[in-house]
């Protein structure tokens, strides 16, 4: 089963959010699709793996 996909709220400054839109509106990108592939591209680059332990550590500390 696949995971559900979660939200995540990001914070910009004006001028990043103006030049996002922009570049959006340009090669016909939705943000939210942008900021998805964006986010995984990093993580795979990275390595980053999510294991149980990780996420049970958080949560333990009622951070998600």
């Amino acid at each position: 089963m696949a995971d559900k996909p979660r939200k995540v709220s990001v914070l910009l400054t004006e001028t990043e959010f103006i030049q996002l839109d922009d570049l959006c509106h340009l090669k016909g990108y939705k943000k939210s699709t942008l900021i998805a592939r964006l986010v995984r591209e990093f993580l795979n680059e990275n390595r980053f793996q999510n294991t149980d332990t990780l996420t049970n550590v958080y949560r333990t500390k009622g951070e998600h």
